[in-house]
């Protein structure tokens, strides 16, 4: 045994050399990857004013059944993560991490594994495992395949990726060589989904009806469909006929019968009304607000040293009373030109909106003072308060003029803010279903367009006619893994109530996007090889989607690529300079076509 470690060293050693010379890592201790206290650093980012060990808890601990192990949790404050990192680069730039996990009151997607990129000890990029809970010892696989151009270092880390109470535990990290290839079906098989039912009666809008377990779309002529859409081109009025017609045959041609939530209803509600004269179909409509976005009209919410969210997804304060009012004028500009318009299926009321550590940011001059009364209701006297808090406020007011940072205080304190944030959401709910019912009664009205995961508050989501995710898949195995299908099941368990997916696309190294390391896009990790690779996943995911019985549409993002000074990315049916990507959209054709008169548009009347 001794002789075999001896060779197995040297040849770990040799591979390390020739991957270094090709640009990979150097060498890294054999050791590296045990839990010893030297060979990890604990990383947050806690905010100003806070210790590490303050907003997160980490520890190398004794366990009976696995030894050394990490365990990192409960995680209150700061953003990016908690997370030990191993000191040690790994002993190559691809390879494959093997290693068990338990977790104790977690979440979906709280837990992750991390291959963190580096080139001249700069960070560029990660590839990321989401783990789902477990409250036994479970074996995870992380394949690092996709280093960035000019990797020449990569670091392990593990831990939380969200905000919880909860903690997670690492133990048997090991590294492989392995890379395993991922092979794409030319075939993504056939549909398990029943037949679109018949009998529906007529209206004069889409709704939406559950037979036999299934849900799906009902056009207004009483047919049963599932949305298979994406993001058209904007549109000016005045070359909508011209542009429109066009596009609309594209998208037809390959099985496309709903434009998605970026597309703008102006131009294209002009497009569609010449298309209907002409004899030709229309092409369905969904279209999203996005107040994340909307600065200057209303606030948004701020933690307790003034800041928000962020710029693009920041929650709006919606007991500000401007809110509502911008809300409304919005609402009123996008239903103008679609009123009465029997193609528009519905409404997404927002877009990609923030709830994860929505509990600390509730000190928005209006928000602030419905959080300040919502205490006083609770405790009744500022004694109490101080009793269950920890603090030595003489009034209620004092919570308002110091602005206590509520998301990592005591844990009473957390609770307090958490099931205020709860309230938060349901005033911001009531106002946008308001809105759009009284604009545009009768029309199907979906939630926010959640981002995968995250899925705080999800619950309150159900007094919507339907739920919106956007997910990107990891692409690491044919089709959706077990975990992101595990996922929407537990959102549509939460809900009950039927899901579109927004926005989803596959991206593939070959289309030149990926190749600058100084711009990469966060679809980076997502990238499956080649045109034809990206063809058949997309394939295999699309009828992966159609498969969930809670799914009644699935819309691609985006129609063309970005490739600008600010953003590249293979994301769309077409290159950024408009030329189509036939594998890929010959691809869904041929899957939409197994789905058959699932996705089928009638012709509706002008």
């Amino acid at each position: 045994m001794p002789v075999i470690k001896e060779i197995y060293r040297f040849l770990l050693f040799t591979c390390c050399l020739i991957c270094l010379s090709c640009g990979g890592s150097r060498a890294g201790d054999e050791d590296s990857l045990r839990i010893v206290p030297a060979g990890w650093e604990r990383v947050a980012f806690p905010p100003p004013g806070i210790e590490i060990g303050e907003a997160a808890s980490f520890e190398i601990l004794n366990d009976p059944s696995q030894g050394q192990v990490l365990s990192v949790g409960q995680w209150q404050a700061g953003l990016w993560g908690a997370r030990f990192q191993g000191k040690e680069r790994l002993p190559l730039i691809r390879g494959t991490i093997t290693g068990y996990y338990r977790a104790e009151d977690i979440d979906t997607n709280a837990a992750a594994v991390w291959v963190r990129y580096y080139k001249d000890k700069k960070y560029i990029h990660a590839e990321t495992l989401s783990l789902p809970p477990a409250s036994e010892w479970t074996s995870f696989s992380l394949v690092s395949r996709r280093p960035p151009p000019g990797t020449d270092a990569a670091y392990l880390a593990v831990g939380l990726r969200r905000h919880t109470n909860g903690t997670v535990f690492f133990a048997g990290l090991e590294f492989s060589p392995d890379v395993p290839e991922i092979a794409f079906p030319a075939d993504p098989g056939d549909p398990n989904r029943p037949e679109p039912p018949h009998g529906f009666e007529p209206s004069k809008y889409f709704r939406l009806a559950q037979r036999d377990g299934v849900w799906w779309f009902v056009t207004p002529e009483g047919n049963a469909l599932y949305s298979v859409g994406t993001d058209g081109p904007w549109i000016e009025v005045s070359k909508a006929v011209s542009r429109g017609a066009p596009v609309a045959a594209l998208l037809q041609r390959h099985g496309f019968n709903t434009l998605g939530g970026w597309t703008g209803v102006r131009g294209w509600s002009v497009a569609n009304s010449a298309l209907l004269a002409d004899g030709k179909m229309p092409m369905l409509q969904m279209t999203a607000m996005e107040t994340g976005t909307w600065w200057g009209e209303f606030d948004h919410v701020l933690d307790h040293r003034g800041e928000p969210q962020n710029r693009g997804h920041a929650f709006p304060d919606p007991f500000d009373p401007r809110f509502e009012e911008a809300y409304r004028r919005s609402v009123q500009e996008h239903v103008k030109p679609v009123k009465g318009k029997p193609w528009l299926i519905g409404w997404f009321a927002d877009n990609e909106l923030q709830h994860d550590d929505l509990h600390g940011y509730v000190y928005s001059p209006h928000c602030a003072v419905e959080f300040r009364r919502f205490l006083e209701k609770r405790y009744g006297t500022i004694d109490a308060l101080n009793s269950a808090w920890g603090t030595d406020f003489f009034h209620f007011r004092e919570i308002t003029d110091r602005k206590p940072d509520v998301s990592a205080s005591s844990e009473s304190m957390q609770s307090d803010a958490r099931d205020f944030a709860r309230e938060i959401v349901k005033r911001y709910i009531e106002i946008t279903l308001r809105v759009f019912r009284e604009e545009d009664p009768g029309r199907l009205v979906f939630g926010n367009r959640f981002m995968f995961g995250d899925f705080d508050y999800i619950d309150l989501y159900a007094a919507y006619d339907g739920i919106a995710i956007n997910l990107y898949p990891d692409n690491d195995e044919p089709g959706l893994s077990d975990d992101e299908i595990a996922v929407l099941n537990e959102a549509y368990a939460w809900t009950g109530k039927p899901i579109v997916i927004g926005e989803w696309s596959v991206p593939a190294l070959d289309s030149g996007l990926y190749d600058a390391p100084d711009k990469l896009d966060w679809s980076f990790p997502q990238t499956v090889p080649t045109q034809s690779d990206r063809a058949r996943q997309a394939a295999c995911i699309a009828l992966d989607f159609y498969n969930l019985p809670f799914i009644v549409g699935a819309h691609w993002f985006t129609w063309r690529d970005f490739d600008s000074e600010k953003r590249r990315a293979n994301r769309g049916l077409l290159t950024a300079d408009d030329k189509p990507y036939a594998d890929l959209l010959e691809a869904l054709k041929h899957v939409h076509e197994k789905m058959g008169p699932a996705v089928s548009y009638p012709r509706a009347t002008p």
